[in-house]
């Protein structure tokens, strides 16, 4: 996998994560799905026959099923498991792994992808409305550079986005904090992406605080294990990783002529 990603970022289109960063403005809501803490840590103690570590927690994701385990010390990625075990990241070994022969296929993956696109809390998220109706789930990042020439690519086309707003460093999530917390999170976000005036945005709403270990885990999902931004996922489960000026803004006209979109909320 990794060789795969220096392959792919070597065609400069995308910018790798390569540290994620925990910040101290984070607060993550109670996922919609009723998550199973307990049992999911048996699960987990059972198959990998070993007792959860000190530093060491479990909590759920947005996806239903999924589970994170996260780390007290800064700056350590998170791993996922499903409840049942037989598909897990990081785990066991670096990378996905499953024990579902089709699940594993490309026909089982393509599935798998929709089914995380329809689970989306798509109401979290920051709503970029333009022309169209909302035509994307964008991960995205004011510090990366391909993320301007996908903006740019919207702002064009006119192209209503949900955005997952994240960083490539620290100062690249504190950006994106502020983004989400604005009062007008899509001006502020078209601001710093340098699409819109420098003064958008508004002050901070009050109470508001950026569910960063939510945004990283929708990456880490939506780019099916790789971190790297930004990531385009479209209604129908397809998706793109990274932005050129060619291939991107053609798949996106084909997007905007099909007519299919997420729901409005």
């Amino acid at each position: 996998m990794k060789a795969g990603i220096r392959r792919w970022l070597a065609g400069g289109v995308a910018c790798l994560a390569f540290a994620v960063p925990a910040i101290a403005a984070s607060d993550e809501a109670a996922p919609a799905w009723k998550a199973d803490l307990a049992a999911a840590r048996a699960t987990f103690e059972r198959e990998t026959g070993m007792a959860l570590r000190p530093g060491f927690r479990i909590e759920p994701t947005v996806f239903p099923r999924y589970y994170a385990l996260r780390s007290d010390a800064p700056g350590r990625p998170s791993a996922y498991f499903r409840d049942d075990m037989k598909w897990t990241a990081n785990v066991r070994s670096p990378g996905w792994s499953t024990s579902d022969a089709a699940e594993g296929s490309a026909e089982g993956l393509l599935r798998w992808q929709r089914e995380r696109v329809q689970a989306l809390p798509l109401e979290r998220l920051v709503k970029v409305k333009r022309r169209t109706p909302f035509l994307a789930v964008i991960w995205s990042a004011p510090d990366c550079p391909f993320c301007r020439k996908l903006e740019r690519s919207l702002e064009e086309a006119g192209a209503s986005v949900y955005l997952v707003p994240v960083g490539l460093s620290a100062d690249g999530f504190r950006r994106s904090a502020q983004v989400y917390c604005s009062a007008d999170p899509a001006g502020a976000w078209r601001a710093a992406m340098g699409e819109g005036p420098a003064a958008a945005g508004g002050p901070a709403r009050e109470g508001c605080r950026y569910p960063h270990d939510t945004m990283v885990d929708i990456g880490f999902f939506l780019g099916r294990g790789r971190l790297a931004t930004p990531i385009v996922v479209f209604a129908d489960g397809s998706s793109i990783v990274g932005w050129d000026d060619e291939r991107g803004p053609a798949r996106l006209r084909q997007v905007i002529a099909g007519r299919e979109a997420f729901p409005e909320r």
